[in-house]
């Protein structure tokens, strides 16, 4: 029988500076009239749709989830869940905290910059796996089941980051220093909002210089031309999806001033917003 040694000279790329504790685990089982209100906690949530769809607020923002997805909140993001299937409306959730994982800052379970809700696709069945068994094991409280609870745990966290590394290549975010993801991660939350360089910095508890120097150093760009890439990739998006005029899209995107934002658009683009639209609605390219 062929046999595959383990190598020990720590090549995986993934770690746990700290294990996590698990606080709780549980299930809703079919209810097709679920609703749990706005909440906030200070620990992480893993919540996983075995059956039906839901619609989550989570920090402000709609999403729709449906079988084999996964939220996932780190500590101190609002949420708020429903379910939105007649038929079964299946979850199996568990709580943590104690979370330190390398390259990740303190407490949080996701990256700053990742999106809160993931497809498992082909994980789908280990995640909602581990999470039954670790619903199983705090049920049955027999000999050992703390430890096993805790490997579970440790398995759920690492095929998530399985899950995020191929969407959202988390690797090549690794090594970048906390304050320049969190820079990235507030502007990726507000760049629709009016705010300041001291604004972000101020929520950092650094100093706007300092926090602009390590941003421009680590992701190879200033704050406020990463947000402004930002606002254009979105005003394009509407562009595409929408017929709203142009000086209503550059108020959603955070401009007051039409003629500034389209400035802005065709010195990012080569082409102003009516043109953008026009290509696209026509079926053009707009690489030519």
């Amino acid at each position: 029988m062929p046999k595959i040694e383990i190598s020990h000279h720590k090549s995986d790329q993934f770690r746990f500076k700290q294990i996590p504790q698990l606080l709780f685990a549980g299930q809703v089982m079919e209810d097709s009239s679920f609703y749990a209100p706005p909440q906030i906690h200070g620990f992480c949530e893993i919540i996983y749709i075995a059956e039906g769809s839901g619609e989550f607020n989570i920090g402000g923002k709609t999403y729709e989830l449906h079988q084999g997805d996964a939220a996932i909140y780190n500590p101190g993001v609002t949420h708020e869940e429903r379910s939105r299937s007649t038929d079964n409306f299946k979850v199996v959730y568990c709580g943590l905290e104690h979370l330190y994982i390398e390259g990740i800052p303190q407490g949080m379970l996701l990256p700053p910059h990742i999106e809160p809700v993931i497809s498992c696709d082909s994980y789908a069945g280990k995640v909602e796996s581990y999470l039954s068994e670790i619903l199983q094991e705090c049920e049955s409280q027999v000999l050992g089941y703390e430890t096993i609870c805790s490997n579970l745990l440790m398995s759920l966290i690492t095929v998530i980051y399985r899950i995020i590394d191929a969407k959202s290549q988390y690797q090549s975010y690794k090594g970048i220093h906390e304050i320049a993801l969190r820079t990235k991660h507030f502007i990726d939350k507000n760049y629709t909002q009016s705010f300041t360089l001291k604004d972000i910095a101020d929520t950092l508890y650094v100093s706007p210089h300092y926090m602009s120097h390590l941003f421009k150093k680590e992701l190879g760009h200033s704050p406020i031309n990463y947000m402004i890439s930002r606002r254009i990739e979105e005003a394009k998006r509407i562009l595409c999806e929408t017929d709203r005029p142009v000086h209503e899209i550059a108020s959603q995107v955070g401009y007051t001033n039409e003629k500034y934002f389209s400035m802005l658009f065709k010195k990012m683009t080569g082409i102003t917003p009516t043109r953008h639209r026009e290509i696209i609605q026509s079926g053009g390219n707009l690489e030519d």
